[in-house]
């Protein structure tokens, strides 16, 4: 892109800390700014008020366009914006809010102007079809795309030792999600602390930032009366992706997801996925060939103690799971996506 062709884009999202709609906003931003004469301006959907005040910020900014991650969130804002928008689903906007007739309904207004519709995966991308059929021809699958900076100089097992008292040598099933009930953090851990008193080895480890404080509560009363479980506060990126390159395997409990970043994350760090068996987990873990699925708690702890056993398996998973993330999931095309999606959108302005 040349210096006569820069563009400003506001892209409007929920930016609550540790969340993967925040992550995606960031991302974004960064990878549209990055090498470019883009400029991004993050605004939080939830410190804009009205349609009005979006458009005294575009006004302010000279913005050329406007990208909203969230259909509902976000969306709200979208009818009357004075600047051509795209839409991104964040996932509940998909996955559960079409549910309720009012979120239905401000959904719908706002992706009746959108020129652009973007979803992470093919089950999204369908579902958004089967909910708004006349956006057929504006919906764009686009994966996230994944990057890894694991710290060199921090070691999760350390961390859990001198902290924790975790035995050094232990093996690490690791939970990364923020505390909320969509992730039900609980569903594995009682049935995991039953094989920690038979192996004592086995630690199941949760690794998240509050985001229900009566939630988070009920958590760590549960895990307070449970041997070999733990959960912890976030760590920053850095030291987040570390502890999934030393874990022995990244774990998926959730009950709904947009597209789990977690996952994707420990892909590209060689680190095997158990993943619960939904939707959006089975659109990116093809099951024995790039991770493993499961249903129940049993089915979970049957794949946990064959990662243990079988370094074939952990091995041909980690192989299969770095081919399928690189292949699948680039930042650079991701960024060209998004660096076309503005242009076009400019050129409409």
């Amino acid at each position: 892109m040349h210096a006569s062709n820069t563009m400003k884009v506001i892209l409007i999202a929920p930016l609550r800390s540790h969340t993967g709609n925040a992550s995606s906003a960031h991302r974004i931003r960064d990878i549209l700014e990055c090498n470019t004469d883009v400029t991004c301006e993050l605004l939080s959907c939830h410190n804009i008020t009205s349609v009005e005040e979006l458009n005294g910020y575009i006004g302010t900014l000279q913005a050329n366009c406007v990208l909203a991650i969230h259909a509902y969130r976000s969306g709200h804002l979208l009818p009357g914006c004075c600047k051509p928008y795209a839409v991104i689903f964040g996932g509940t906007d998909v996955n559960e809010h079409h549910q309720n007739k009012h979120k239905m309904e401000v959904m719908t207004a706002a992706l009746q102007k959108a020129r652009f519709v973007i979803a992470f995966s093919r089950p999204m991308m369908l579902k958004a079809k089967e909910l708004w059929p006349d956006i057929c021809d504006r919906i764009i699958q686009q994966p996230q795309g994944i990057i890894t900076s694991p710290s060199k100089t921090f070691c999760f097992h350390q961390h859990l030792n001198t902290h924790y008292g975790v035995p050094l040598g232990s093996h690490i099933f690791l939970l990364v999600a923020g505390i909320r009930p969509v992730k039900d953090p609980l569903f594995l851990v009682k049935y995991f602390s039953a094989w920690h008193h038979k192996k004592e080895t086995v630690w199941f480890v949760i690794v998240g930032a509050s985001l229900n404080e009566e939630f988070t509560l009920e958590c760590k009363e549960a895990i307070d009366r449970l041997s070999g479980v733990l959960l912890i506060d976030c760590l920053p990126q850095d030291k987040a992706h570390a502890a999934i390159r030393d874990s022995t395997a990244l774990i998926n409990s959730s009950l709904s997801e947009g597209m789990c970043a977690a996952i994707l994350e420990a892909m590209d760090l060689d680190t095997p996925v158990i993943a619960r068996n939904i939707e959006a987990n089975a659109a990116i873990v093809q099951h024995r060939i790039t991770g493993l699925l499961y249903q129940t708690p049993q089915e979970f702890l049957d794949e946990a103690k064959e990662i243990l056993s079988n370094q074939t398996l952990r091995t041909s998973l980690a192989c299969e799971a770095k081919k399928y993330v690189t292949k699948h999931h680039s930042v650079d095309e991701e960024k060209l996506c998004y660096l076309q999606i503005i242009q076009d959108l400019s050129n409409n302005t």
